[in-house]
C-alpha cells in the first residue's frame, strides 16, 4: 500500500471529502489573500520563525506558493502526484530549519482562518443545501493529512541521521578491513602453492588440506562481499533516469533467471500492465529487481511461484515482486529496511536498505505486504514524468 493511500484510509479521507472541498473552493478562495497575509505576519512576529525569512522578495515568492498550495488543498486531485508534492514541501521545511512545533502552529493559523471563512459564508452554503460543519470536517481531514505528510519529512530526516553514525562507522571499519583481507588472500594463494609442492612427496596432503583452504577462501570472499556492500551503502547513491522498455527488462529477467528457477521447481511469471516505457536508471532498477528476486527465492522452501509485474499508470510506475514463500510476521515489515537487520542465518541486513536508498534516489517509495505462510509482496513506486515524443 502506498503511503498516500495508507494515511487516507487511516484518517478517513474519502471521495466525499474531495467533492466537498472542490465545491467549497470558489466560495472560500476570495479569503486566500487575507489568510496568506495573516499567516506570514504571524510568523514574522515570532523571533524564532522570522529568522527563516531572508527578505521581501522571498516573502513575495512564498506568498504566491502558499496561495497556490491553498488552491490545491481544495482542488486536488488527491492522487500520488499530490502527495509527492506535499512530501517535497515537508523536506523544504526541514531544510530551512523550521522546527516542528512552529510547523504545527503555522498549520493551526490556516485551520482557524479557513474555518472562519466557512462560517462567514454560512448563509450562502445553506442556500446551496451544504452543511458548513461538514465542510469544516473535510477541511480538518485534508489539513491533518497535510500535517501528517510534513511530519513524515521530519521523521525521515531523523532516520537519516540515525543511519549516518552506524553507516560511517561500518564504512570506516570496512575500509580498514580491506588491507588485512588482501593480505589473507595473498597468503592463501601462497599456501595453495605450498600444498601442491608438498603433494609431490605426500599423495594425501592435497586431499587433506585443500578442503580447509577452500573453506577459508569461501569465508574470505563472504567478508569481501560484505565490506563491498557496506562501502556501497555508505556512499550517496546517484541515479541517471531515462526512458527504458519495461517489457525488455522483464524479458531479460526471464531469460537470465527463468531456467535456474525452473530447476528449483519455482514457477516464474512476469506481466506488464499499461504501456511499456519506464522512467528509471535501468542498471539500478535491475539491481533492485534482482535483489528482490533473490530474496523471494530464499523465502521459498520447496515448490512455489514468483511473480514480477510492472504497472504503468499516468503519474507513476509500480513494480511488484510477489512470492508464495514463508512470509513474515507483521511486526517485521517495519524493520526489514533497517540497516543490519536480518532474519537469515547468513544474511547481512544490507540488501534491503540499499534497495530502499536506490528507490528513494529515484524519488520513489518501497512497501511490503506479507502474511506468515502465504508469502510476501514488495511494491516499488516510481514517479513517472510526462512522456514526450
Amino acid at each position: 500500500m502506498h503511503f498516500s493511500k495508507e494515511i487516507k484510509d487511516y484518517m478517513g479521507f474519502s471521495g466525499r471529502d474531495a467533492e466537498c472541498l472542490n465545491g467549497l473552493h470558489p466560495i472560500v478562495r476570495p479569503y486566500f489573500e487575507e489568510i496568506v497575509d495573516h499567516f506570514y505576519s504571524s510568523l514574522k512576529q515570532n523571533p524564532r520563525t522570522k529568522d527563516v525569512f531572508t527578505g521581501p522578495e522571498q516573502l513575495e515568492r512564498l506568498g504566491k506558493s502558499l496561495h497556490r498550495w491553498l488552491d490545491e488543498v481544495f482542488t486536488g486531485p488527491f492522487d500520488e502526484e499530490y502527495f509527492r508534492k506535499r512530501q517535497h514541501v515537508g523536506r523544504v521545511h526541514v531544510d530551512v530549519g523550521l522546527q516542528p512545533q512552529f510547523m504545527f502552529g503555522a498549520m493551526n493559523i490556516i485551520r482557524i482562518d479557513l474555518t472562519r471563512a466557512v462560517f462567514k459564508e454560512e448563509e450562502r452554503l445553506e442556500e446551496l443545501q451544504v452543511n458548513p460543519r461538514d465542510c469544516v470536517e473535510s477541511i480538518e481531514r485534508i489539513l491533518d493529512l497535510e500535517l501528517t505528510i510534513m511530519t513524515q519529512a521530519y521523521w525521515d530526516k531523523l532516520m537519516e541521521m540515525k543511519l549516518e553514525i552506524p553507516s560511517a562507522l561500518a564504512a570506516g571499519l570496512a575500509h580498514e578491513i580491506r588491507n588485512p583481507l588482501n593480505t589473507m588472500g595473498l597468503q592463501l594463494t601462497l599456501l595453495d602453492r605450498r600444498i601442491r609442492d608438498v603433494a609431490k612427496v605426500d599423495d594425501t596432503a592435497e586431499e587433506r588440506i585443500s578442503p580447509i583452504v577452500d573453506a577459508l577462501r569461501s569465508e574470505l570472499e563472504r567478508i569481501r562481499t560484505l565490506t563491498s556492500e557496506i562501502m556501497d551503502f555508505a556512499k550517496p547513491i546517484e541515479v541517471s533516469p531515462a526512458w527504458h522498455d519495461a517489457g525488455e527488462l522483464l524479458g531479460e529477467l526471464e531469460r537470465v533467471h527463468g531456467p535456474t528457477l525452473e530447476t528449483s521447481q519455482i514457477t516464474f511469471e512476469t506481466e506488464l500492465e499499461g504501456d511499456a516505457p519506464i522512467w528509471c536508471d535501468i542498471d539500478r532498477m535491475r539491481q533492485v529487481l534482482v535483489n528482490l528476486l533473490t530474496n523471494a527465492v530464499e523465502a521459498i522452501d520447496d515448490e512455489g511461484t514468483i511473480r514480477v509485474c510492472v504497472d504503468n499508470a499516468e503519474y507513476g510506475t509500480t513494480l511488484t515482486v510477489e512470492d508464495s514463500g514463508e512470509g513474515m510476521a507483521p511486526a517485521l515489515k517495519y524493520r526489514i529496511f533497517d540497516l543490519f537487520f536480518t532474519t537469515k542465518a547468513a544474511g547481512t541486513g544490507i540488501g534491503l536498505p540499499i534497495i530502499k536508498k536506490i528507490v528513494e534516489a529515484h524519488g520513489g517509495s518501497i512497501d511490503v505486504s506479507s502474511q506468515p505462510g502465504k508469502g510476501s509482496k514488495f511494491s516499488v513506486f516510481l514517479p513517472r514524468p510526462e512522456l514526450r515524443d
